[in-house]
C-alpha cells in the first residue's frame, strides 16, 4: 500500500503523456503459466531473458510474442510480492482490461476509478478514499502511461532502448507502490523517470523539457 497519497507527483507524471486508447503487453507477463508451457516450449519466448528491462525490450521488439504471453503470464508489476498481493494485483489488471476499450478519456478514467474501488458517487475528496483504492487507481494510470510509451516506440518516435528503459522504471514504480515502500523512495524514482522521459520525448512534444 501507499503509506500516504502522493497524488500531486503522480498527476504530474501522468500528464506528461496523452492517454492511450488500448492496453498493450510490454510488461504483460512475469511467469509463464504452467498450463501453457507444453504448447509453447518450442516457441520464442521473452521469459528466458534474465532482467526486467531485457524482457520488456524483447516484447516491444516481438509484438506477437508479447500478445501471446500476455494471456499466459502474470503482469510484471505483480511479481515478487506475497501470494495474496499477487492475486489481488492480477485481479485488478484482469478486471480493468475492459477500461482500455473506452475511447473517451473521461469514461476510461471513470472505469479506472470503479475498478480501483473508488466510489465516484460518494461525497468528499479523493484524499478520503481508502489507501488500497488509491494505490489501485495510480497503478492503472501508470499502466496507461506505459502503453503510450510503447506506442511511441511502435511509431518510431523513440528507440526500443529508450522505451524499454522508461517502461522498466514505470514497472519499478508500480512494484514499489504495491509493496508499500516509502513516499520518499517512490518520489525519487518518479523524478528519475521524469528526467529520462523529458529527454526521450522532447523532440516531438513541444515544451515538455520545461515541465516541472
Amino acid at each position: 500500500m501507499i503509506k500516504r497519497v502522493f497524488a500531486s507527483s503522480i498527476i504530474a507524471l501522468i500528464i506528461l503523456s496523452t492517454l492511450a486508447s488500448s492496453a498493450g503487453s510490454s510488461s504483460g507477463n512475469a511467469q509463464v503459466n504452467s498450463n501453457a508451457t507444453a504448447n509453447t516450449a518450442s516457441v520464442i519466448t521473452c521469459e528466458n531473458t534474465l532482467t526486467l528491462r531485457e524482457r520488456i525490450k524483447c516484447r516491444i521488439e516481438n509484438p506477437s510474442v508479447a500478445q501471446r504471453e500476455a494471456y499466459e503470464s502474470v503482469e510484471e508489476a505483480c511479481r515478487g510480492h506475497a501470494n495474496a498481493t499477487i492475486s489481488a494485483c492480477e485481479n485488478l489488471y484482469r478486471n480493468s482490461a475492459r477500461c482500455y476499450n473506452e475511447e473517451n478519456s473521461i469514461d476510461r478514467k471513470k472505469c479506472f476509478l470503479e475498478e480501483s474501488g473508488v466510489n465516484i458517487n460518494a461525497g468528499g475528496t479523493f484524499r478520503a478514499t481508502p489507501t488500497e483504492s488509491k494505490r489501485n487507481y495510480v497503478v492503472l494510470l501508470l499502466y496507461e502511461l506505459q502503453e503510450r510509451i510503447e506506442g511511441y516506440a511502435e511509431e518510431g518516435k523513440i528507440t526500443t532502448d529508450q522505451a524499454s528503459s522508461l517502461i522498466t522504471k514505470i514497472v519499478e514504480i508500480k512494484r514499489m507502490i504495491i509493496a508499500g515502500e516509502s513516499r520518499a523512495n517512490i518520489e525519487a524514482k518518479i523524478i528519475e523517470f521524469k528526467k529520462e522521459y523529458r529527454v526521450a520525448v522532447s523532440s516531438f512534444i513541444p515544451g515538455v523539457a520545461n515541465d516541472s
